[in-house]
């Protein structure tokens, strides 16, 4: 009985040993995504984006604005007693004619909106799974170079708000490294935009 107890002391005597052996690293993943001067470029352009969807946007709100003030003012008109039924008849025609501009530009003021929202969010998605196949690639060839076997994201929180790593030895974070080496990567791209300009 006594040598069957014995075996999975053993076993996870080894298995303990063995993660002992086993070279692991942290990386706070949110940290190294908002240094990333790759993403500080693409979200200043993604803005710059938002920015002349919304202008456009702001354009057509005012044109919707313009035609309902026009439709108000006709429809009164059609419904003044001042006016002769035949005056009346054709202000109610021409209110009924600014009511379709009206109900068109609406329609093309929410297609807008939702058109360009989906296109921001489909060039956001892009860039954040190109940003995040960069970081992986570094961290990977920092694995194989150093040796890591496991590299933990030190940024998340579980469903309780804790931290997922609850302790680390601030020697195994690869945090800085990483980040230093994407930007000096990306860096140089910079300058040599800022030359050819």
């Amino acid at each position: 009985m006594k040598k069957w107890l014995l075996i999975p002391v053993c076993a996870l005597c080894a298995l303990s040993l063995s993660a002992a052996e086993m070279k692991i690293a942290v990386i706070d993943m949110g940290r190294v995504f908002q240094e990333y001067t790759k993403t500080k470029v693409n979200e200043a352009k993604l803005k710059k984006q938002a920015e002349i969807f919304k202008d456009y946007s702001t354009r057509l709100s005012d044109q919707l604005k313009k035609l309902q003030a026009e439709f108000k003012d006709l429809r009164d008109a059609s419904q003044n007693m001042a006016y002769t039924a035949a005056e009346r008849e054709n202000r109610r025609l021409n209110a009924a004619d600014k009511y379709a501009q009206v109900t068109a530009k609406e329609k093309e003021l929410r297609d807008y909106n939702r058109e360009k929202q989906a296109e921001l969010r489909s060039e956001y998605e892009k860039m954040r799974d190109g940003i995040l196949k960069d970081i992986e690639r570094v961290v990977s060839a920092k694995c194989v170079t150093e040796g890591y076997m496991l590299v933990i994201d030190k940024s998340g929180k579980t469903l309780n708000n804790i931290p997922t790593v609850v302790y680390h030895n601030p020697a195994l974070d690869i945090t800085t490294p990483v980040i230093k080496t994407l930007n000096t990567g990306f860096n140089g791209k910079e300058e040599k935009e800022k030359k050819a300009q």
